[in-house]
């Protein structure tokens, strides 16, 4: 009956080939075993408390034969007992449980294109005791609940489901079915299809969804929960979303946490208009709380420790860019972290206020920049550890710089946007690689980034830049010079606006192209200026050192200027009698001093910031410069 239903489900629904994402060479694969084959559906049937990791259950593969198949391979760890294997309902008589694989032949080999059922039936204790655990069970420690939830990602889906972890192959649908305690809930992925009374006091949730997913975005979530659900509408589509959440069914939770996820409402509303309409809006989307540290973006059901806004924002941009489009390989990881985490940015833009998205961004260019020799794109080699996959400084904050360097190279938010959404249409239910990306930036801004990817995607570290900068009569006058911070990537090239502060109080700004290593740039400009920044709205992931040059005539010479705690007056010619003069900008005296040295330093610790006059006299000569306190 079982397998008639899975036959019957997915006779109706369209099934994304294997052949249309093969040329996508898959990496770390386990054994090369699980490339004979095409999974079209995992069906999961566990039984699951809130008090261990013990699961009972099996798993259901439908999948198409890739080549002619005389043994067949799954993951499962090894800590579980696998109690018998089936194919297309016929029970296997021997099988290998070894190294987190299980192997055995078919009663008859398959044929290529053949369509296959094989069922797995184990019990045991999953997962381990680390955040990447594919299931664990925690306590809340602020709230007392306790939870039994699910991370798969990266490598860890074998620790409570039979499957295939190779990102390519996104199964088209799946039904996870968990039996819990009648006091209990439990959350996945999909609609809720129905509830199951079953004997001795407990219940079966029925979870279906019908749209691609990767293994990794598979999951179950099990506690005393409360459903808080409520619908929006979206402009754009004619049938409202639901919004299903659960949460801590403990006094005060919903009162003290209402606010919050009520305003996931505005974030899918964002980025529908952003990116694309919510990519799963005829399921769902949700959260189901764990006491996991942070969040974990399973598709239509986000796993998270609580509804801060940024974590709220990430894990539902998520959505678009990790579940709609997967990236193709763990290399690529940048396809589902840069994104999320520009999308992090692009909330606190629109919903909150600038001054908190710059501060986002400032501390994101601080992490990004303490790592001088990384790239966002990961090495080959690299690409099985977690750490490095996930590394919060490359692939979540100079990914995200990235994502904001390239909006601000094209330059027009219209033709950014564009080039999200045309992303989206092309590579939905599917994966892709940085390189797709890439692609689609190229034919939708009629522009070559190939550059711009080769220095900031595959390349590593980023640029350090020296200003050192003066002022004629009447220009401007800038000395640039530029290195890498890793010998791999030694030049970027790039736009970079530069900011003068003027005396007056106002301020200009204007762009430049750093093209070579070594640069000067002249602007006519004869309003006086106390400062250059560089980059002053924070676009460019850099690191700069400003540098002005002394004011310096036959006489004498001022440094620093802008100065800060000291102030050095250097005499270009022999020894005299000067009474040295520190006014404000009244002409009131603040300080006075006789020397006859060759160079004199005032102490200006004290001194306030701003404009000040310094006057020098020798005989009947007389020497007057502004000199800025910063």
């Amino acid at each position: 009956m079982k397998r008639y239903f899975l036959y019957h489900i997915l006779s109706v629904i369209p099934m994304v080939s294997f052949a249309e994402v093969s040329d996508y060479n898959p990496a770390h694969v386990r054994d090369s075993g699980l490339l004979s084959y095409d999974v079209s559906h995992y069906g999961i049937s566990l039984e699951v408390s809130d008090t261990s990791t013990y699961i009972t259950g099996h798993t259901d593969v439908l999948a198409t034969a890739l080549e002619p198949i005389d043994e067949l391979v799954f993951e499962l760890n090894t800590g579980l007992q696998v109690d018998s294997v089936f194919i297309d309902g016929q029970k296997i008589g021997s099988y290998t449980h070894s190294q987190d694989l299980i192997k055995f032949a078919p009663v008859v080999p398959l044929n290529e294109d053949s369509l296959f059922t094989a069922r797995v039936y184990y019990h045991g204790v999953g997962g381990q005791n680390s955040f990447f655990a594919g299931i664990s069970n925690r306590t809340d420690r602020q709230w007392g609940s306790r939870v039994t939830y699910t991370l798969s990602e990266p490598f860890r889906a074998f620790d409570w489901f039979a499957c295939k972890q190779v990102l390519s192959d996104k199964a088209d649908s799946a039904d996870i079915y968990i039996t819990v305690e009648e006091n209990l809930k439990a959350g996945s992925n999909g609609i809720l299809a129905g509830i199951d009374s079953l004997p001795g006091n407990k219940v079966r949730y029925r979870w279906r969804s019908r749209y691609p997913i990767a293994y990794y975005l598979l999951s179950l979530s099990v506690s005393e929960y409360k459903d808080y659900s409520f619908y929006i509408k979206l402009a754009s589509l004619p049938d409202s979303i639901l919004i299903q959440n659960y949460i801590y069914d403990v006094p005060g939770y919903f009162e003290q946490n209402k606010e919050d996820i009520d305003e996931t409402a505005d974030l899918i509303r964002l980025y529908s208009r952003l990116f694309s309409p919510y990519p799963f809006r005829k399921e769902k989307y949700g959260h189901c709380l764990a006491p996991m540290g942070g969040g974990m973006e399973h598709q239509t059901m986000t796993t998270l420790s609580g509804f801060g806004f940024n974590l709220v924002a990430h894990e539902l941009a998520h959505q678009w860019f990790g579940d709609n489009v997967t990236c193709a390989s763990w290399q690529d990881i940048w396809i589902n972290e840069g994104f999320a985490s520009y999308g992090e940015y692009l909330a606190l833009e629109a919903l909150k206020s600038r001054t908190e998205a710059d501060f986002w961004m400032g501390q994101a260019h601080k992490l990004a920049l303490s790592e001088p020799e990384g790239s966002v794109y990961i090495p080959e080699e690299d690409a099985g550890e977690e750490s490095r996959i996930f590394s919060m400084a490359l692939s979540y904050k100079k990914g995200a710089a990235l994502v904001h360097m390239i909006r601000y190279e094209l330059g027009d938010d219209s033709l950014f946007f564009e080039t999200l959404a045309s992303f989206q249409d092309q590579y939905a239910d599917s994966v892709a690689t940085g390189q797709d990306f890439l692609n689609v930036l190229n034919e939708t801004s009629g522009t070559d980034f190939d550059w711009f990817f080769d220095q900031w995607y595959y390349g590593q570290g980023f640029p350090r830049f020296q200003f050192t900068w003066w002022q004629t009569s009447d220009s401007v006058l800038i000395n640039i010079r530029q290195s890498g911070s890793s010998g791999k990537t030694p030049f970027f090239r790039t736009r970079l606006d530069l900011g003068l502060q003027l005396e007056n109080g106002g301020d200009t700004t204007f762009r430049i192209t750093c093209d070579r290593p070594g640069m000067k740039v002249g602007i006519r400009f004869e309003k006086p200026v106390v400062s250059l920044a560089p980059d002053p709205e924070n676009w460019v992931l850099d690191q700069s050192q400003v540098y002005r040059k002394v004011v310096t005539n036959r006489y004498l010479s001022i440094n620093p200027n802008p100065f800060g705690d000291e102030l050095n007056i250097v005499f270009q010619e022999g020894i005299g009698n000067r009474e040295i003069v520190l006014c404000d900008m009244s002409g009131k005296v603040i300080e006075k001093h006789f020397s006859t040295a060759g160079m004199v330093t005032l102490n200006t610790h004290d001194l306030s910031q701003g404009f000040y006059l310094l006057q020098v006299r020798e005989g009947n000569d007389s020497y007057t410069a502004r000199v800025v306190r910063q």
